[in-house]
C-alpha cells in the first residue's frame, strides 16, 4: 500500500511536466516512469520509484532532464542516460551530474549528432537511471525512455 501511494503522489507531482510544451520546434520531448524492480543486471530499490521527462533539442545539442523520485535513499552516485533494450543493462551514452535531492532539473551539451538523432528517432532503445551509494551502486532505479 505505502508503494502504491508513493507512486501516485510522484506521478500526480508530475501532471505539470506533462503540460508544459516544448520551448522550440527543435525540441523533442521523451518520458521515462522509473523503478527499482526495472533495473539491470539488478537488484535495484525495491521501493524506489521516478518520473523523468527528458528534452533533446538537435540544433543547440542539448539534452536536459527533469527528474523526481522518491523511496531511493541518498546520496546519488550516478544519474545517466544508457543505450540498450528493455531488461539489459548498457553503456552510458548521455551523463549528468548525481542530483543531491529528491528532484533535478539540467542541461548538457551533447557534440555527438548522431547519437542525438538515433535518441529521437528510436528512444525505446535508450533508458535513463540513478545510482545510490552503497546498496545500489549498479543502479537504484530504471526507466525506458519512450516518446510522448
Amino acid at each position: 500500500m505505502r508503494r502504491v501511494l508513493s507512486l501516485v503522489i510522484v506521478l500526480s507531482s508530475f501532471a505539470f511536466i506533462g503540460s508544459v510544451s516544448p520551448a522550440s520546434a527543435d525540441d523533442t520531448r521523451l518520458y521515462a516512469t522509473m523503478t527499482g524492480s526495472a533495473e539491470r543486471p539488478g537488484p535495484g530499490d525495491p521501493d524506489g520509484i521516478g518520473r523523468a521527462v527528458v528534452t533533446v533539442n538537435t540544433t543547440s545539442k542539448q539534452v536536459c532532464v527533469v527528474m523526481q523520485f522518491t523511496n531511493v535513499t541518498l546520496p546519488a552516485t550516478g544519474f545517466h542516460i544508457h543505450l540498450a533494450p528493455v531488461g539489459s543493462p548498457g553503456p552510458v551514452v548521455v551523463a549528468f551530474s548525481a542530483p543531491t535531492a529528491y528532484q533535478s532539473y539540467q542541461c548538457v551539451s551533447v557534440e555527438n549528432n548522431a547519437l542525438l538523432q538515433n535518441l529521437v528517432a528510436n528512444p525505446g532503445q535508450y533508458y535513463i537511471n540513478l545510482h545510490t551509494t552503497p546498496d545500489y551502486a549498479a543502479g537504484a532505479i530504471r526507466g525506458q525512455l519512450q516518446a510522448g
